[in-house]
């Protein structure tokens, strides 16, 4: 009887360890591949913003960082969501425990959110770091810059979430995410028919602008990318004079769309449903 009982004790210390192991070394690979492809696409994005010549090429790197951090971070949560989170939420057991508390449910939803975008956090914190000790850009500068990306990776997974759970798919998900990144983004693009109807569209220019999230970087290191000749004859607004809208605005405006996704789908996933 001592023996068997002995014998258990050791084999679950062993599946403790081997899983412990496994964990471990999943979560260093799924680390290398999140700074390989993040850092693949910061280098294509910043050769095609330079080609471009937006602006200068260290503003052409923070610009792409920004970028960077919409394709990686929605990916990042779907998949978390989708990997293990939410085919928990089909189990008994699970239910049975979040039932007690929506708060406790919200927190374990929160909880894969974070620990989705610990990958890429690592990598905007090293590539920033890495920025400031090869230029002469102020530290404020800097520490607004990191405090933006790290709104727009939280917002962006969150966004993630949304389309992971209303598709049940991750790349569906993720697509859904960069759609709405397009449309906030490329809303400058789309003034052009307006301004061949309309004599003044100054009103409608700072709206687009607040919503738009790579002002935030325009605003932080003072480019001004709409009237460069390559995006002044796409887009009106190099025409007309309208102050930037202030980083944290943008942030703002950012990390409330992603609040209303993240309660969007603790809505949606709400233990108490019988369909999820």
């Amino acid at each position: 009887m001592v023996k068997s009982l002995i014998k258990r004790a050791l084999n679950c210390l062993h599946d403790w360890r081997t899983s412990q192991v496994t964990q471990t070394n999943s979560l260093w690979y799924n680390t290398l591949v999140c700074f390989v492809t993040a850092s693949f696409l910061l280098w294509a994005i910043y050769r095609l913003l330079v080609q471009a010549k937006l602006a200068l090429p260290v503003d052409c790197f923070f610009m792409a960082q920004a970028c960077v951090v919409f394709l990686v971070a929605p990916y990042l949560a779907a998949s978390r969501f989708l990997g293990g989170y939410f085919g928990s939420l089909s189990t008994r057991s699970t239910v049975s425990l979040l039932r007690l508390s929506r708060i406790s449910f919200g927190g374990q939803l929160l909880r894969v959110l974070l620990i989705s975008q610990v990958s890429l956090l690592c990598w905007v914190l090293l590539s920033t770091a890495i920025a400031f000790f090869l230029t002469s850009i102020p530290f404020l500068k800097i520490l607004q810059m990191f405090t933006i990306l790290v709104v727009y990776s939280l917002s962006a997974g969150a966004v993630g979430l949304w389309g992971a759970r209303v598709f049940k798919d991750a790349l569906f998900g993720t697509e859904c995410a960069y759609l709405l990144w397009c449309v906030l983004i490329g809303g400058v693009f789309l003034l052009a028919p307006l301004d061949r109807y309309v004599d003044n569209i100054q009103p409608v220019i700072s709206p687009v602008l607040h919503i738009n999230p790579l002002i935030a970087v325009c605003y932080i290191f003072e480019i001004d990318p709409f009237r460069s000749p390559f995006v002044y004859k796409l887009t009106p607004v190099g025409s007309y004079h309208v102050p930037y809208t202030p980083w944290y605005l943008v942030g703002f405006w950012q990390l409330l769309i992603g609040i209303c996704c993240f309660f969007g789908v603790w809505r949606i996933s709400n233990p108490y449903r019988h369909i999820l």
